[in-house]
């Protein structure tokens, strides 16, 4: 059984749905303003995610800088202001090998993509959960999280 969240170290992330990876953009502008979480070109190198878990949290961050919800949509923030967000992520092996959710601490909302597009960010909104047993999670919900070292 897969464990039910990836331990203390360096990640690439990929969207089950779209079959691409996540990041910030590279082509970002220079300020200290949040920075977008989003689908990447398939031009563009696998960015590292470092996850940072602590028991039943764990802090995600891109570029070096933690994330967290904005407005409903994920940022990587470069100031103390906002908080960096503590998730929950949760292996979901119904829908493969080293497929997650990642969802926020009460579990109302979780990371969902809603188009395939490169350079789509990540919403954060509830999920839709399938009735089944054990639960169903649309493509566009999961996230493929593999250790750097293997990749």
């Amino acid at each position: 059984m897969a464990p039910s969240s990836p331990p203390t170290g360096h990640y690439i992330v990929k969207s089950v749905s779209a079959k691409k990876f996540i990041g910030r953009s590279p082509h970002e502008d220079r300020s200290l303003l949040p920075k977008r979480v989003m689908v990447l070109p398939e031009d563009i190198q696998a960015p590292l995610l470092v996850f940072n878990n602590s028991g039943k949290e764990t802090q995600i961050s891109t570029g070096g800088a933690p994330t967290a919800v904005i407005d409903g949509k994920l940022f990587s923030i470069l100031l103390e202001v906002p908080p960096g967000e503590k998730w929950t992520v949760e292996a979901v092996p119904q829908s493969g090998p080293n497929r997650y959710i990642v969802v926020t601490q009460d579990k109302s909302a979780g990371w969902v993509l809603n188009d395939n597009e490169p350079e789509t960010q990540i919403t954060v909104r509830p999920l839709v959960i399938g009735p089944s047993d054990p639960p169903f999670y649309p493509d566009n919900q999961v996230w493929e999280i593999v250790p750097a070292v293997n990749y």
